[in-house]
């Protein structure tokens, strides 16, 4: 392991959220479990952006599942739609300042590196340094993944999207001449091939329930993402000329498995 990196050992992942208020005893609690008030985010869908409450929502599920460091999120009703709700990382409840990647790939390659690999799963095309955040007093947050997935395509044009998109790898990530070694891909790829269908169609089918996305737009989406979660090695190879500041590569693949 390079020396000075933070070693990967965070399990499933960390988010050091700041608690605004703690109210009182929730009534028949045993464990002294109090009210507490936190910064959150919602997103709504639009006219203008169909699927970006699917994308955030699915993306955030396999990023957590996979130990990213993406805020937690779930689908809730904003009156009478569905929404994404998405728990706000910073201090004192306030909106951080875009991350300096340079020092974020030097002090923290481990998540830097799985948030590269999520983007290339999920095929967001939109990362950069205002939908990232790092401060060393709390750590790394990665979030806003709303042109992921069906990106920003039209009412009923989701299943052209995702065709389209489905070998495609993500090109200059942001965070790839920031990078000074690929020790961690490895590990990364494995959590993302651990996760089983069974999670994947979990997140997914949770936005048909919710009437977010059509039947066969939730058959179309499972299967895309199956499909690049079998292929990021060879997304990952492919973008080893880019990733400028690594002197040796370790990753071994040549294709999808």
């Amino acid at each position: 392991m390079t020396s000075g990196t933070r070693p990967p050992t965070t399990g499933l992942g960390y988010q050091a959220l700041q608690v605004d208020h703690l109210g009182a005893l929730v009534e028949g609690s045993s464990g002294g479990v109090l009210l507490a008030r936190l910064a959150a985010y919602a997103r709504p869908v639009t006219e203008q952006a169909p699927y970006c409450v699917v994308n955030d929502y699915v993306a955030t599920a396999l990023g957590m599942a996979m130990g990213v460091p993406v805020p937690p999120g779930t689908l809730i009703k904003l009156g009478s739609e569905w929404g994404f709700v998405s728990i706000g990382f910073g201090e004192h409840g306030t909106l951080p300042p875009p991350a300096d990647l340079e020092l974020l790939g030097a002090e923290r390659p481990w998540e830097a590196t799985g948030v590269i690999v999520l983007d290339q799963w999920v095929f967001n095309c939109d990362r950069h340094d205002a939908n990232v955040a790092y401060l060393p007093t709390l750590g790394v947050a990665a979030f806003d993944h709303d042109q992921a997935l069906f990106g920003a395509c039209p009412p009923g044009d989701g299943m052209t999207s995702l065709s389209q998109s489905r070998d495609a790898r993500i090109k200059n990530h942001p965070f790839g001449p920031h990078l000074k070694t690929d020790e961690h891909f490895e590990s990364w790829v494995n959590r993302a091939k651990s996760i089983a269908r069974e999670e994947i169609m979990r997140a997914v089918w949770s936005c048909a329930d919710t009437g977010l996305l059509t039947r066969p737009e939730a058959t179309a989406l499972v299967d895309f993402l199956q499909h690049r979660q079998k292929n990021l090695r060879k997304f990952i190879t492919e973008s080893k000329a880019e990733l400028t500041g690594v002197s040796a590569w370790t990753l071994d693949s040549e294709g999808g498995e």
